[in-house]
C-alpha cells in the first residue's frame, strides 16, 4: 500500500474536530488532494510536524490533532518527540507513513530499515504506539486505525508503506493563504 492510499483510507475515520498537520512535501500535497480542507500543510518545514502538532494539541485542547509525517521527516524531528512523551497530550495522534525514502527529494534511503520503532517509542515515554508494515498486512489496516482513532491519548502509529511513484501537483495556495484559510475554519 502506498502512502495516498493511506492517507486516503483515514477519511472513513475523520471527524471535524480533527485538526490535521501534514508535514512538507508529498504527505502535504496528499492531504490536501484527498482529505478535507483546510488544514496546516507545512511547506519548507522538515522535522517540524510533531512540534507543531504539539503546540496545536497544547492550545486546542477541545480538538483532535493529527500529524501525519514520512519517516524522514519523524527521523529530522526526533528531539520534538522527547517533549512529547513527557507531556503526552491526551488529544494527539501522530501517524508516519515510513517509505524508507526521502520520496519527495527523489527517492533517496532514509535510516529508517536500521530503526526499530516500538523500542524507541516506548524508550521515548510513549504508552500507545504501534507499527504495521501495509506491505503485508493490509487487512489490519482498518482495525489498526480504529484503535488508533478510539485511543484517548497520545498515540503514534508507524506504518510500512510502498513507495510513492504518482506525484501529485504542488498545494496552489501561498503560506499566508494557507494560514489564513486555516484560522477562518475556526470564526
Amino acid at each position: 500500500m502506498r502512502g495516498e492510499e493511506i492517507i486516503a483510507a483515514l477519511k472513513d475515520f475523520l471527524s471535524d474536530d480533527f485538526i490535521i498537520v501534514s508535514s512538507n512535501g508529498n504527505v502535504s500535497r496528499q492531504v490536501f488532494h484527498l482529505l478535507p480542507k483546510p488544514q496546516v500543510y507545512l511547506r519548507g518545514s522538515m522535522g517540524l510536524p510533531m512540534s507543531v502538532g504539539l503546540g496545536l494539541a497544547l492550545s486546542q485542547v477541545d480538538k483532535q490533532i493529527l500529524v501525519i509525517t514520512g519517516d524522514g521527516n519523524f527521523l529530522m524531528g526526533l528531539s520534538s518527540m522527547t517533549t512529547i512523551g513527557n507531556i503526552l497530550p491526551k488529544n494527539l495522534k501522530i501517524l508516519i507513513i515510513d517509505n524508507k525514502t526521502y520520496a519527495t527529494t527523489g527517492g533517496q534511503a532514509t535510516v529508517s530499515s536500521s530503526l526499530n520503532y516500538l523500542k524507541l517509542l516506548e524508550g521515548l515515554g510513549l504508552k500507545h504506539f504501534k507499527s504495521l508494515d501495509s506491505t503485508k498486512n493490509l487487512s489490519k489496516l482498518k482495525d489498526t486505525f480504529t484503535t488508533f482513532f478510539e485511543t484517548e491519548d497520545t498515540f503514534v502509529l508507524h506504518i510500512i508503506a510502498d513507495e510513492d511513484i504518482e506525484k501529485l501537483d504542488n498545494i496552489p495556495w501561498h503560506p499566508i493563504e494557507i494560514k489564513n484559510k486555516f484560522l477562518d475554519r475556526f470564526v
